[in-house]
């Protein structure tokens, strides 16, 4: 996804459907859970917080990431 390398993995997550997100480096940045009723998505539910991902394994530092590609963006403008 994008440029600064965020790489999703389906899973299930607490019995739900759902995503962990990934930098290149394999370092968890986010989770996303999908509360889905009847085929339709009722819920859709992210985590960021770095203390409550750090059971999956190692922890992206989301603030290089973004500053990451905000320097992509700044040079791809001028």
């Amino acid at each position: 996804m994008g440029g600064i390398g965020l790489v999703p993995e389906l899973h299930e997550i607490n019995g739900q459907s759902g995503a962990i997100f990934r930098d290149f480096d394999g370092r968890v940045l986010a989770i996303m859970v999908l509360d889905v009723l009847e085929g339709r998505i009722q819920t859709i539910r992210t985590i960021v917080n770095p203390d409550k991902l750090e059971h999956l394994g190692p922890v992206a530092d989301a603030w290089a990431m973004r500053d990451q590609m905000l320097e992509m963006r700044r040079r791809s403008t001028h």
